[in-house]
């Protein structure tokens, strides 16, 4: 009874937020509302399933920012909380594992209850056949959300599909295989995708294109080494084919603007195929919404997180030639000029990344700080004047950036600070679009052997911002393939998972990060000065087991010997 309780406490909250209908008003009180009520009355069903929905985790929860401070083509500022700390100092243990995954195990099997609940129930229901079919849909969309959540953190779970109670100690179902659990998500989402709900719906909402667009991140992920360590190549055939399928709806088309998917307010571009939305009455976080945590300092923002000059020198200029060389030196056909760096990079960065001297609002970011003598722009053993710095210096102290930039991705330039407070509605977190569909099949062409499809699917990306195709082949087209992902897919969950199923976390991660220095000299002219400047940095660590997150200790325990951890978390 008490998981019921809870259940219908979210069914009344969620039926609150999502339902518009009058007849609301004349419903039961919602203090006698019983099982059969909600199980009979398809207003009431309808909120059982828009509380499944409550579970998605977004960027704005807790602050958190999604899981862009465990990459590293970003600086978390405040590594105490949220796990980050433990994760990338390589301290995760069976303990306190839940911390990274924002408590991932516990979550996603409550979620999954409440939907086998839903199949369970439904039974005999007096609801219209058609009704249920098209809520079925939905849920069966949402159980494999929940699933892929445990797959990409814990490999091999154990597979529920029906309902069994939180005091049920008879039930220790043995953890299924990635195949097995993988085949699972797939089987869900192919009941969504053959079921009579729309290609489109609302973007928050499961569709069919939802439910293709899951299923080819889904079947990506597994064919990828982590998941994948015999490459069989029979999986990348059938990651191919999904993302394929996404690719050839014409109900998503790409952008033609990519930087008003993410800063305009109230927008949500035919490209987005499902997304988180918020408004006056599902806000970003009380006072601190995207503008607060991103802003510059200057601009009375927290910068909790800044891109690192490696993801900087992830742009190319807009000659289609990368600034520097592998070894680290200008690449002499690029044009570039480390001394005026900002100068005719790809558009999507002015889009994604604040960086000293862009224009934006009433000014230019000023990310610069003076010395009592000119110099090269590196503080060590130098006084700087704070009085006379830039408004979005470190120097003046407060909430400064740690790299010397900061996330413009997500914020919003004609909103003021605290816009959570104001009548507008705000960017969307955005959890799949049409793009990555590109992406990934262009992942899997290069998988294949079939590198002429796998540049062709790149440059359709990269054509509508403009930017020259490219022509790599071999392991550069890999590194230009991965380096165009982390682009058009920055600060959307996408890097955390990406280092982790390529398996390239050890050359990555555990390293000091980098970032700019800018000094203003007495002549008005600025120095760039590229080095390592985020001493925190220099205790990470990166350690195997990181590849996957521990089950809970206390589960283990429950389960009384029918389950191990995994690797490394006896």
């Amino acid at each position: 009874m008490k998981l019921l309780k809870k259940i219908f406490i979210v069914v009344c909250i969620s039926f609150a937020m999502y339902s518009c209908n009058e007849d609301a008003l004349d419903l039961k009180p919602l203090d006698s509302v019983s099982e059969v009520d909600v199980f009979n009355d398809q207003a009431l069903l309808a909120g059982y399933v828009n509380a499944s929905y409550s579970g998605i985790y977004h960027m704005h929860e807790a602050n958190n920012l999604g899981t862009i401070g465990f990459e590293d083509l970003s600086y978390i500022k405040i590594q105490n909380t949220y796990g980050y700390n433990d994760y990338l100092t390589a301290q995760v243990t069976a303990d306190n594992g839940e911390g990274f995954t924002y408590g991932r195990w516990n979550r996603c099997y409550g979620y999954i209850r409440h939907i086998n609940s839903y199949f369970e129930k439904i039974e005999g229901s007096s609801i219209d056949q058609a009704a249920l079919d098209l809520l079925s849909a939905e849920m069966y969309f949402m159980r494999a959300y929940y699933y892929f959540e445990l797959l990409k953190y814990y490999g091999p779970v154990p597979i529920v599909d029906q309902r069994y109670s939180l005091e049920d100690k008879d039930v220790r179902l043995p953890r299924a295989s990635i195949d097995e659990v993988v085949a699972f998500i797939v089987g869900d989402l192919d009941r969504t995708i053959n079921s009579s709900i729309g290609t489109t719906t609302h973007p928050t909402k499961a569709s069919k294109g939802a439910a293709m667009a899951m299923k080819g991140r889904v079947l990506l992920y597994a064919a990828s080494e982590l998941f994948n360590p015999s490459n069989d190549q029979s999986k990348w055939n059938a990651a191919a084919a999904a993302n394929k399928a996404v690719m050839d709806m014409s109900a998503y088309p790409l952008a033609s603007d990519y930087g008003a998917m993410f800063n305009t307010s109230a927008y949500l571009d035919p490209e987005v195929i499902f997304a988180k939305e918020y408004n006056i009455n599902l806000s970003q976080g009380g006072s601190s919404g995207a503008n607060t945590l991103l802003f510059p300092n200057g601009y009375a923002g927290w910068q909790n997180a800044g891109p690192t000059q490696k993801f900087v020198d992830m742009f190319d200029m807009t000659n289609g030639q990368q600034p520097l060389l592998s070894d680290g030196t200008v690449n002499p056909a690029s044009g570039y000029d480390p001394q005026d760096p900002y100068t005719n990079r790809d558009p999507r960065f002015y889009d994604i990344v604040f960086h000293n001297d862009l224009p934006f609002k009433d000014r230019t970011c000023e990310f610069w700080a003076t010395f009592t003598d000119d110099g090269n722009g590196d503080p060590t053993g130098r006084t700087y004047l704070p009085d006379d710095s830039g408004r979005d210096s470190y120097a003046k102290g407060g909430e400064i950036s740690l790299t010397g930039y900061a996330w413009r991705k997500h914020t919003v330039e004609e909103l003021p600070i605290d816009h959570n407070k104001q009548p507008e509605v705000y960017t969307p977190d955005i959890f799949y679009r049409k793009a990555e569909a590109y992406l990934n099949y262009a992942e899997t062409q290069i998988a294949l052997g079939n590198e002429a499809a796998a540049r062709d699917a790149i440059n359709a990306v990269r054509a509508r911002v403009n930017m020259p195709p490219i022509s790599y082949s071999g392991d550069d087209l890999v590194e230009a393939y991965r380096r165009e992902r982390a682009v058009e897919l920055s600060f959307e969950s996408h890097r955390f998972y990406d280092i982790r199923r390529w398996k390239i976390a050890e050359d990555v991660l555990g390293v000091r990060q980098k970032g700019v220095w800018v000094e203003k000299l007495s002549n008005g002219d600025f120095v760039y000065n590229y080095g390592l400047i985020t001493p925190e940095s220099a205790i990470y660590a990166w350690d195997d087991r990181l590849y996957w997150a521990p089950i809970p200790r206390s589960e283990i325990v429950t389960s009384e010997g029918a389950w191990t951890n995994n690797p490394g978390y006896d």
